[in-house]
């Protein structure tokens, strides 16, 4: 049961930052000049690792206890070789 509410909660998270994405679109289409767009994308971008650190968090929570603390280190590992690989 609490699985089910941390996995509904990771998926709202994403499904705002889609919403947030295509909002993002739209005000590039709006304000049709490069400078504008490129500041949109670069907020969109920056708000990004912010968003997979909380969901992957919050995923990792709930899988304490039943995951060795091996297997958590090497996410955990993993994820902050993506965001040093985004950087």
């Amino acid at each position: 049961m609490a699985g089910e509410k941390v996995v509904t909660g990771m998926a709202i998270i994403r499904f705002l930052f889609g919403l947030l994405g295509i909002a993002g679109a739209f005000l590039m289409l709006k304000f049709r000049t490069v400078e504008n767009a490129i500041k949109i994308n670069g907020l969109l971008g920056s708000i990004g690792p912010f968003v997979f650190i909380g969901v992957s968090l919050l995923g990792l929570t709930q899988m304490l206890g039943r995951v060795s603390m091996l297997k958590i280190g090497a996410i955990v590992v993993g994820m902050a070789m993506i965001l040093w690989g985004t950087i």
